[in-house]
């Protein structure tokens, strides 16, 4: 049977993902050893459903539009941070503060409860990855540091989070590649 790497996400508009992208230029100029996630990529993570059947994809639909009832709300760019926490970087992240976006996850998970879909285990995180070491360690030049990183980020751009995606990853070589497969529009009942 076919399977589909899916997730739920939502896109930053354009002028968000873009200001990251530039304030990130230096960084990606130093040979950081981090492989930065391109502006058309950056994206906020709702839910990970991994290799899912292709047959699933009715249920997730019919989860998401669950969501169509949460009305649109303002979110913003808040900081930054890594993983892990101690060691050396792994992945680069910039946080995401809003509200409603903890309500959005929890009905998104309880709609996907009633299609028969199990809770994540772990605890929900809004943030952009924008950058990871390849293969977990940097090739030749060092990563920067938490506070390095956090000296270039432009913190406290606020967006509105109107729509929620169901997106299909695709691996390459040069990274992944995504397609909306479905495209809920918040408060619209």
């Amino acid at each position: 049977m076919k399977r589909l790497r899916l997730f739920f996400a939502v896109w930053p508009p354009r002028r968000v993902s873009e200001a990251l992208w530039h304030a990130l230029a230096p960084l990606r100029k130093s040979g950081a050893g981090v492989r930065w996630v391109p502006p058309e990529r950056l994206h906020i993570t709702l839910r990970f459903m991994g290799d899912a059947p292709a047959d699933a994809l009715p249920s997730l639909v019919s989860a998401a539009e669950a969501l169509e009832r949460t009305a649109p709300f303002r979110a913003r760019l808040t900081g930054v941070g890594t993983f892990p926490r101690r060691g050396p970087p792994r992945v680069y992240w910039v946080g995401i503060r809003a509200a409603a976006l903890p309500s959005l996850r929890e009905g998104l998970d309880l709609a996907l409860a009633r299609e028969g879909i199990e809770r994540e285990g772990r605890t929900f995180s809004p943030h952009l990855t924008v950058g990871r070491t390849r293969g977990g360690r940097p090739p030749g030049a060092r990563p920067r540091s938490r506070r390095e990183f956090g000296d270039i980020v432009p913190v406290g751009l606020e967006f509105t989070v109107a729509t929620v995606h169901i997106v299909r990853s695709d691996l390459f070589p040069e990274g992944p590649r995504y397609a909306n497969v479905h495209k809920v529009v918040l408060g619209r009942r």
